[in-house]
């Protein structure tokens, strides 16, 4: 079992100690979200729906009943745009976030690095998508069990760009076996800050997400280690940053 107080504790102290910020970091990226998020909702027109149904009476402004023109084909492209923009930004994310965890001088440009391998990541979401929706047509816990099964995928993709997208999840799958118990309890451990965050309409996230992210790579990296299966940096490891001898899912498949 991992020792999930020593690794929330180093969580913290890397989530300070990072050189550029890892609360501005957040801040940048929950800021590009939601104006993707309210530009996929004033096309939608769910924002006048709203209005509507929550404050009648309220004249609606005359720039949002705009949105009402747009074509199903124009709110059906902007939808996935946004979907797979949000992707590609969780990724810069991620890649900021092994970067700091690893010491490294991690900029805020960093949340736009998702865009040198961006075919990738679609791909990525999309098949995770397609398997975690497969497991949940046999009811809700093989949908979790899913999602726990590939909660590693990205990150390893992240730290190897030159992997492929099955490679990245057929590892994270052989990393979390026998660890998705301690990953759901590790979640629910998170439950409390996550409805403060609700509670502050995001606000809190600035500060929470950080450390929660940097918790779960706690988890990731400790368990690459004990498997012996993932990338590891050349400073951690004498593989000059190639993968494990032990990794069964090498380059070849």
């Amino acid at each position: 079992m991992l020792d999930r107080i020593a690794l929330k504790r180093q969580a913290k102290v890397i989530t300070r100690e990072a050189r550029v910020s890892a609360y501005l970091f957040t801040l940048l990226y929950l800021a590009i979200i939601n104006v993707l998020d309210v530009i996929n909702t004033y096309v939608n027109a769910s924002v006048v729906t709203y209005m509507e149904e929550f404050f009648p009476g309220v004249p609606v402004p005359a720039f949002l009943l705009h949105a009402q023109s747009f074509s199903p084909v124009m709110v059906m492209f902007v939808s996935v745009l946004v979907a797979l923009l949000t992707s590609v930004l969780s990724a810069g994310c991620a890649i900021y976030h092994l970067g700091i965890h690893r010491g490294e001088e991690m900029s805020f440009s960093s949340i736009f690095d998702g865009f040198s391998f961006v075919g990738k990541v679609i791909l990525l979401e999309i098949v995770m998508y397609i398997y975690i929706f497969l497991g949940t047509l046999f009811f809700v816990i093989p949908g979790i069990i899913a999602a726990y099964r590939y909660r590693f995928a990205l990150y390893n993709l992240c730290e190897n760009p030159e992997m492929g997208v099955m490679e990245a999840m057929g590892m994270s799958n052989a990393q979390t076996q026998g660890y998705k118990g301690e990953l759901f309890i590790l979640d629910l451990t998170f439950f409390g800050w996550q409805f403060l965050c609700g509670l502050t309409l995001g606000v809190l996230s600035i500060w929470i997400a950080p450390y929660i992210i940097q918790t779960e790579l706690g988890y990731f990296q400790q368990i690459k280690k004990i498997k012996g299966i993932g990338w590891f940096a050349p400073e951690d490891q004498q593989n000059d940053g190639e993968f494990h001898a032990q990794d069964p899912f090498g380059p070849d498949l």
